[in-house]
């Protein structure tokens, strides 16, 4: 069965097939988007999402476009759905603990501080055959 972002009775079904309708629909609009409007819109998608949805509907961190930072925050025990958020680039190191001195939010605040200082959140996610290795954060 196909989704058509015009048949209201394919909306509100759950928030994956409401996000595919909603990039059917942002292609049908802008029918001239650049790869890089239409990148821009697909991140835009995935940050609402829980990660139990997103591991969930992905068979692996690879899936996920910013993987290298999700990938860093999971392994380093930060929860998976902080660890979601933060690798968006959202500072919000406040969802981990109000405590300055807590050691997993000074940990995330590094991690993240790696990342920001290498320019991670202003390159493109790009697709897995065209990685630029150059740019991924170790």
């Amino acid at each position: 069965m196909a989704l058509d972002y015009r048949n209201p009775n394919d909306w509100g079904r759950c928030s994956l097939t409401d996000n595919a309708l909603k990039l059917q629909q942002f292609k049908a609009l802008n029918p001239t988007a650049t790869k890089r409007e239409i990148n821009i819109f697909l991140c835009s998608l995935y940050l609402p999402l829980t990660v139990t949805e997103f591991l969930a509907t992905h068979e692996t961190i690879d899936d996920h476009p910013y993987s290298a930072a999700f990938g860093q925050f999971l392994g380093n025990g930060i929860d998976a759905d902080i660890a979601n958020i933060l690798a968006f680039g959202s500072k919000r190191f406040d969802l981990i603990s109000d405590d300055f001195d807590d050691p997993v939010r000074q940990l995330a605040t590094r991690i993240y501080s790696r990342f920001e200082e290498m320019g991670y959140w202003h390159k493109l996610p790009q697709s897995s055959s065209n990685i630029d290795y150059d740019y991924i954060p170790y």
